[in-house]
């Protein structure tokens, strides 16, 4: 068996061998441990009931483990909640000392009385003994279990910054040769010089829309991750830019859910928008419609983009499937195996969909 899926591998039949693996050494290890403490009786008469009092008592070991790897880990050290983490351990370990100590008061001695043997476990008169005994057995199973954990998350986080830093190699000249920059700054200020003559009482409010989503593109996007709210509401702003000298040009936009706190990578949703209104502009249509809806549901970003096509009309105008495809490359490189980007295409529109698991990023 290959041991990089045995260790790595989600697939059940790696995780079920390897989880079988890690829970039969330690009972075997426990096992002889303790045989080896019978010096009155032969190995193998001591080995037998020892085997089963180790196997008997592995649920609870498996529930302290597995609560601090599947519960602890990812919900309260991932997230930076130190305290919490440290708390909440010592709680677990608490109970399980209660529940062990039950164990060997009451199973542990009926096992071996079974095989006409008295119960290795004696407890000493002092409490406070008695308890760091127990307290060190249990935690030297958690930490193990922890740091098996950790280890496997930094190999595999180390794998993933090597992945970024290949793939970045090979996506930067398409991030710079402007497909996947928003360019949309430029044609603002085209409208903008060709709206001073026809309607200049509008042109203080486009500035000002500009010098925003200048700002934000200086500045904000340099970061891995940018505020969702802020970028919806400068899409919000360039939405109203777009829409200013376009009599015949409908748009509505919809955004549902809370997203407090919530951050993004930065050219996702305002490069699929703008590129819906480029390729909307490049279309001969009397009417247009673009609609834009924005839902967040416990963690995932739905984005779907609609926006009118001649009847005629098959295919995205002036390279908007090489722009998909680089959106495509960034989503793979920033939320691998978290995201899905459909396009469909109707008789009377194009649509895009977009769906992102926010909280599965690359950092």
């Amino acid at each position: 068996m290959n041991i990089y899926p045995l260790i790595f591998s989600n697939n059940p039949r790696y995780r079920i061998a390897r989880h079988i693996l890690f829970w039969g050494s330690w009972i075997l290890y426990y096992t002889i441990f303790v045989t080896l403490s019978w010096p009155k009786f032969p190995f193998f008469k001591a080995f037998v009931p020892a085997i089963i009092v180790e196997t008997l008592s592995m649920p609870m070991d498996m529930a302290f483990c597995y609560s601090i790897i599947y519960f602890l880990i990812p919900r309260y050290l991932s997230r930076g909640k130190y305290i919490s983490f440290v708390l909440l351990w010592l709680l677990l370990s608490l109970v399980f000392i209660f529940c062990f100590r039950l164990y060997t008061n009451y199973v542990d001695p009926a096992i071996y009385a079974s095989f006409g043997m008295h119960s290795k476990m004696e407890h000493s008169s002092n409490f406070i003994w008695d308890f760091f005994y127990l307290f060190s057995q249990i935690n030297m199973e958690g930490c193990l279990t922890a740091a098996i954990k950790l280890g496997k998350m930094w190999y595999i986080k180390q794998q993933e910054v090597d992945l970024i830093k290949s793939e970045k190699s090979k996506i930067e000249p398409v991030l710079h040769n402007g497909e996947m920059k928003p360019v949309f700054l430029i044609n603002a200020l085209d409208k903008v010089e060709l709206l001073s003559q026809q309607k200049p009482i509008v042109i203080p409010g486009m500035i000002r829309k500009i010098k925003n989503l200048l700002l934000y593109i200086l500045y904000d996007t340099n970061q891995g991750k940018v505020n969702l709210q802020k970028e919806l509401k400068l899409i919000e702003e360039y939405v109203a830019l777009e829409k200013e000298g376009n009599d015949n040009l409908k748009v509505q936009v919809n955004i549902i859910g809370n997203m407090s706190g919530e951050r993004i990578a930065p050219f996702i949703i305002l490069s699929l928008v703008e590129n819906s209104f480029r390729q909307l502009s490049l279309l001969d249509l009397k009417d247009k419609f673009l609609n834009l809806e924005i839902r967040f549901v416990e963690g995932q970003l739905y984005i779907s983009v609609a926006w009118s096509k001649p009847v005629d009309s098959s295919t995205l105008a002036n390279g908007g499937n090489v722009f998909l495809q680089n959106i495509g490359k960034r989503l793979n490189l920033l939320y691998p195996h978290s995201h899905e980007l459909k396009v469909l295409i109707k008789t009377d529109q194009f649509i895009i969909n977009c769906k992102i698991d926010l909280h599965e990023a690359i950092n």
